[in-house]
Parts: structure tokens; sequence; C-alpha cells
């Protein structure tokens, strides 16, 4: 009778603690599973998202461009023609002022911004010594990496305009004032600038002159920068597509230029 009193008690006793014992031992298991879930919601920051490698464009600065045209009058035949204009080398509206706004648009393409003369709009064509303090006073207030006074050339198609393949361009030359004791670095950075343009087109440059002496100017406000180039860009026969192309061509030119360090 006492053993069988005790089995009782004993298996009484283990029905009671059954589910505490269960408990305890599902506790670890459903445990690990919260556990590794939340290893799998915690993100993992590796090093190449802490040391992300810089793009080409944040590599290469962007270059800064002054760009004005002293003689801003000056007019291409075809053009004027096209838009029933009266043909003459002069014009107050259609003139080589009129490329402003491709230039601008080509410059930025490649990482160059540009400024423009400001508050420039003459009714009578400028020269050298008119244009001087408003040149000076705008690079005094600013540092550029170039330069640019761009003209029209006098001289017809046969000398200005370049026919490979299917396209023309304008050529583009470079005029340098001898007269002025720094004439060397604006010379360098001419020659520089045309054998990039050549090295992108042949022949679209006709290279880089020299002028000094009695009837020229001399100078051309070059003095002023040693990176102040005087370019003539196409001459009067040139069209407005050819023109267009040269300053595309033009603005790769200065960016390979200023970038020819980096691989390309």
């Amino acid at each position: 009778m006492a053993n069988s009193l005790k089995n009782l008690t004993s298996i009484l006793l283990l029905l009671f603690l059954a589910p505490i014992i269960i408990a305890t031992i599902q506790a670890p298991l459903l445990s690990a599973p919260t556990e590794e879930k939340k290893k799998e919601d915690t993100p993992v920051v590796y090093a190449a998202q802490l040391e992300a490698k810089p793009t080409v464009a944040e590599i290469i600065a962007p270059k800064k461009a002054f760009v004005y045209f002293t003689h801003s009058h000056e007019a291409f035949l075809p053009i004027l023609a096209s838009q029933g204009e009266k043909v003459a080398v002069y014009h107050p509206a259609n003139n080589i002022t009129s490329f402003q706004d491709q230039i601008n648009a080509q410059f930025a393409f490649h990482q160059i911004e540009t400024q423009f003369l400001e508050n420039h709009n003459p009714k009578e064509m400028d020269d050298y010594a008119t244009v001087r303090p408003l040149v000076q006073d705008a690079l005094t207030h600013n540092e550029y990496d170039i330069v640019l006074d761009i003209h029209r050339d006098s001289m017809k198609s046969k000398v200005t305009t370049l026919q490979t393949g299917e396209e023309s361009y304008a050529k583009i030359m470079f005029v340098i004032g001898g007269e002025h004791d720094n004439y060397k670095w604006n010379e360098q950075l001419a020659n520089n600038l045309s054998d990039e343009l050549n090295k992108l087109v042949p022949g679209i440059s006709r290279g880089v002159m020299v002028k000094a002496g009695k009837g020229v100017d001399g100078v051309y406000n070059q003095d002023i920068a040693k990176n102040l180039l005087v370019m003539e860009l196409g001459g009067v026969d040139n069209t407005e597509q050819e023109l267009n192309r040269s300053i595309a061509i033009l603005a790769k030119a200065i960016s390979n230029m200023y970038n020819q360090q980096l691989p390309s």
C-alpha cells in the first residue's frame, strides 16, 4: 500500500513539473531564431561604402574661362544672307556675339565655367583701348584658367574653311602681340591649344601668328594676363554650322589641354 501511494505521488509530481521542464527546454530553441533574425536585420557597412571612389567628374575640377569680343560687330556673310539682312562684314546685332550661347553650352558640356564681359553692348564697334579697362576690372575680381578675345577673320573661305570628309569647319587662328614683356607666355599657351585642336581635327587650327612692329597693335591687351589669347574664329564666308562645329572642337581642346594628365 505504501509503495502504491509513493508511486502515485511521483506520477502527480511529474505531471505538475512537466510544463516547467518543457518550457525550460524549449526556451533556448525558440530564442535562437529570434537572435539570428536580429543579426540578419542589422545592416552591414562595408569598407567600400565608406571609401567610395570619386567619379571622373569629381576628379576633374571645372575650369574657368572669360570670353569677350573686342570687335563685337564683326559679322559673317552667309548668316546675314540667310536671315534676309543686307550682306555686310559688320552688323550691330547679327554678329560674332550671337555665338555666345553656343560657346557657353559647349564649354559647359566640357566642364568649363564661362563668364562673358557684362554690360558690354556697344552701338559702335569697340577697339582695344576702349575694352581694356573693362577686361582689367573683370580679371581683377576673378581668376580664370583662360581668357579669350574672340574675333572673326577678314580672310575668305579658301583660307578659313576646312573640309574634312563630309564635314566642314571654320578654321581657328591665334594672334599674339609680340610687343610686351610677357608675350612668350601667351604664345606658349596659344601653341598648346593649337596643338590640341589639330589633334582632334587635323588642320582646324591655322596656328599662331606673333605680330609686332609698324602698322600693328603689338599688344592686343595681352599684357593684362599671361593666359589671354586673341583668337580668330573663322572668316567672313563661314556658315553658322561650320562655326558651331568649330566651337565644339574648341571646347574639347581646352578641356583636353588642362586635363591631359588624366587617363582617357
